[in-house]
């Protein structure tokens, strides 16, 4: 059943393209008035999503409702959505005037309401100026204040947006970011925002779905996913720089003043599990798991802000030091046969002369993360996520210590599986999809 007025509810959703289920028993409640952010990497199925809202892809299974209203069977031009596309999808050969009162034109609104709504979406978005000018006059920032003008205009029961800010640049995004946040809060109602960008995900979004091959992987705010994830895939994909991963053994601490605790053994460095967390690890005594550490979680003993002691630290070798407004980014190497790369976020710069030298770096231990490599859960602080789906293989391949060897990752660590940006198409075809939905 559908929720309150306003609300968006996806229920048991199925969409198949021959054999393959692009999106696979999906099921999601958006709030009145919640801006829900879709976040994965290619081809994950966030994209059909949004079309099956939209109308554009019919559903092969399940029911979505608008309210109490069923859609399933309903047109596009008949569920009222407006929606923003990547590629603007606005007429070459109207003015920017006649772009953003298109919708309404086509619906006959009277011209005094067309005049009032564009000149005051125009006013918005800072673009009152252009009105006169057409799309091959305009900036790619330009453009996109135009499609999100031509979208303010609708009063819409839904607005989507299709990963309206992959064609600009770093600059342009932020302030688009800001756009999007007053037309949402502009227009009060639910909002679907789809995006393989983390760091846009976290900034936009007042709840976050993490997808992965069609299926739900976790559903909850950026803090939740972030500090909480259900699975290795989720930490992984998450965070910025991204998680180290660390392929450990759990044995038993053999010194006597440390009898029945736990250790997490690596061959560069072996770490005690904490008292807390000895439950939940005692039945992988003698097994292999995954460690993860958030690169934040890694500090030099002395500037660190938590518990620091002999056996709680790492070694690296300092290989890349980046400066950051509140301290650097260091890519280290482990010490050992074959190195692995890891990350640490220092809230102080480290001095060039450390390039190539080992340091220690302190690990809290009361962060850490510990997956299970058979299927990717969570065993501690994610172990009771909402949506505790496990991740059909492990997410992160055999070298899964430092960066990916499955997804192409950035310097950072941040997974960058992201779809070719495509060229800017502004053609009638183009257009006339934002027109039907």
């Amino acid at each position: 059943m559908g929720l309150a007025s306003g609300g968006i509810v996806i229920e048991h959703v199925v969409k198949r393209f021959g054999e393959r289920a692009v999106v696979d028993d999906l099921t999601l409640h958006i709030q009145p008035g919640e801006l829900f952010v879709l976040v994965g990497p290619s081809g994950c199925g966030k994209t059909t999503t949004l079309r099956l809202l939209a109308g554009l892809e019919p559903v092969s299974e399940g029911r979505i409702y608008f309210g109490e209203r069923l859609v399933n069977d309903i047109r596009p031009r008949d569920r009222n959505v407006a929606m923003v596309f990547q590629d603007y999808a606005i007429f070459p050969h109207l003015t920017v005037f006649e772009n953003i009162a298109y919708g309404l034109r086509a619906r006959h609104a009277p011209r005094g309401l067309i005049n009032e709504r564009v000149t005051s979406a125009a006013r918005l978005f800072r673009i009152e100026h252009l009105l006169g000018r057409k799309p091959r006059q305009l900036s790619g920032g330009e453009r996109q204040r135009v499609a999100l003008a031509r979208a303010m205009v609708r009063d819409a029961t839904l607005y989507l947006y299709d990963e309206p800010l992959a064609n600009l640049d770093a600059q342009l995004r932020h302030q688009a970011r800001e756009d999007i946040l007053t037309l949402h809060r502009q227009k009060g109602q639910p909002a679907v925002y789809v995006t393989h960008d983390q760091a846009e995900a976290m900034a936009l979004g007042d709840r976050i779905a993490v997808m992965r091959d069609g299926k739900l992987q976790q559903v909850g705010s950026g803090l939740d996913l972030y500090e909480r994830p259900c699975n290795q895939f989720v930490a992984f994909f998450i965070g910025t720089p991204g998680i180290n991963l660390f392929e450990v053994e759990v044995r038993p601490d053999e010194r006597p003043e440390h009898g029945g605790r736990l250790r997490l053994v690596h061959p560069a460095f072996s770490l005690p599990v904490p008292a807390e967390f000895q439950t939940q690890v005692v039945p992988y005594l003698g097994q292999r798991l995954t460690l993860g550490i958030r690169p934040e979680h890694l500090q030099p003993p002395r500037r660190a802000d938590f518990a620091v002691s002999e056996d709680s630290t790492i070694r690296g070798l300092v290989n890349v030091i980046e400066p950051t407004v509140s301290g650097c980014t260091v890519y280290l190497s482990t010490l050992e046969p074959t190195p692995r790369d890891f990350v640490a976020t220092l809230k102080a710069r480290l001095p060039g002369s450390y390039l190539g030298r080992d340091i220690p770096l302190a690990v809290n231990l009361r962060k850490i993360h510990l997956f299970d490599p058979a299927d990717g859960r969570a065993l501690l602080h994610g172990a009771a996520a909402a949506v505790p789906v496990p991740a059909a293989a492990v997410p992160v391949p055999a070298a899964v210590n430092g960066r990916s060897a499955g997804d192409e990752t950035d310097r950072q660590g941040k997974a960058t599986v992201q779809e070719p940006a495509k060229e800017q198409q502004t053609s009638e075809a183009s257009t006339e999809r934002e027109e039907q939905a």
